[in-house]
């Protein structure tokens, strides 16, 4: 496991002791509606799917997106994979409907692709990690859950637009990051800046005649 993967994990596993299955125990304060938010901008990317759709949930933390998803009534094949023991503890005790793991999404060997993959907060925060480590660890990321798909991804990251810069927040510039997945991933892609939060979410997607 890198250097990045142990301070999320441990920074993670803390912020769950403390506060449980909420908003606050995956670090997102205690604004349900900013979690709403940030669910609502990953399943959008399920938009244009029919029927039932694998999906894998880097990240999952309790489960959350798959509670938000049975609230809206959406047939997923959900999986979600977490460092953080005590949160995938709880989900696979508690969630219902889903597939959980263990383990480091860029050195686990899940044995299967999905059609749609999600990485909902891992890059909004570099707590202690140096910027130059933060960007390597995004694109390993960004590169490891695209060839994980076979349809599409989406991702969040802190937007550089802005007169404010927290220490352990983990900005980029979207156009800079959007090059980069044009560059070394795919041309089909979308990027959306215009909800109510210091972030953006990018979309990327295979293309459908390969």
């Amino acid at each position: 496991m890198e250097k990045v993967t142990d301070v999320l994990k441990a920074h993670y596993k803390g912020t769950f002791d403390r506060f449980g299955p909420t908003s606050k125990g995956v670090d997102w304060g205690d604004d349900v509606r900013r979690a709403t938010l940030r669910h609502q901008k990953m399943l959008s990317i399920l938009a244009d799917a029919k029927g039932r759709v694998s999906l894998l949930d880097v990240g999952c933390g309790y489960g959350g997106l798959l509670e938000y998803a049975r609230a809206q009534k959406l047939d997923l094949d959900y999986t979600g994979i977490d460092v953080a023991e005590n949160m995938i503890s709880w989900a696979q005790a508690n969630q219902d409907g889903g597939t959980f793991v263990l383990g480091d999404i860029l050195e686990t060997d899940l044995s299967r692709t999905f059609d749609f993959v999600v990485c909902n907060g891992i890059l909004t925060q570099k707590l202690s990690v140096s910027n130059r480590d933060m960007d390597g660890f995004a694109q390993r990321l960004i590169r490891r859950v695209f060839d994980l798909c076979t349809r599409g991804v989406a991702f969040n990251v802190m937007t550089n637009r802005v007169n404010f810069y927290a220490d352990n927040l983990y900005y980029r510039s979207p156009v800079e990051l959007l090059g980069w997945c044009m560059d070394e991933l795919t041309v089909r892609v979308r990027l959306d800046h215009s909800y109510p939060l210091y972030e953006f979410t990018t979309y990327l997607f295979k293309d459908p005649s390969q």
